[in-house]
């Protein structure tokens, strides 16, 4: 088996041994047919499959205003992240936390302080617009 850099170290076991036949024809259907055609070269001699991930995204989206990420017909509601619908792994989920963070501090009319958030009544600060949300 090819080298791991997972620290515990892993145990080669072939797929089709030990999970069930639907499981591992619609693995061999997804890497074959979709992943290879968008990332070609990712089937290759050194490619490891350390295991099956579930997607645990949320089945929903909260609808949020692009302007202010407050949740559409609730002020003051902030939906961020994978739970909201708006991440789909921790990298896209941090970047949306702190999207919405400069939000909320807007909202409410924060600033930063040195080491501490100070109230200011100036809440005119221009929040730079990105959107991470997944549409499904």
């Amino acid at each position: 088996a090819p080298s791991s850099s997972y620290r515990l170290g892993v145990k080669p076991s072939a797929c089709h041994a030990i999970y069930p036949e639907p499981l591992v024809n619609s693995l061999r259907d997804a890497l074959v047919n979709h992943f290879e055609k968008k990332m070609p070269g990712y089937i290759c001699e050194e490619g490891l499959l350390h295991a099956v991930e579930t997607r645990t995204s949320s089945p929903v989206r909260v609808s949020r205003d692009m302007e202010s990420y407050q949740a559409v017909g609730c002020k003051r509601l902030f939906p961020a992240g994978e739970g909201a619908g708006f991440a789909g792994g921790i990298v896209s989920a941090a970047v949306d936390g702190m999207m919405v963070a400069d939000a909320v501090i807007e909202e409410f009319g924060f600033k930063a302080g040195s080491g501490s958030v100070e109230q200011t009544k100036n809440t005119s600060s221009k929040r730079k617009k990105a959107s991470v949300g997944f549409e499904y």
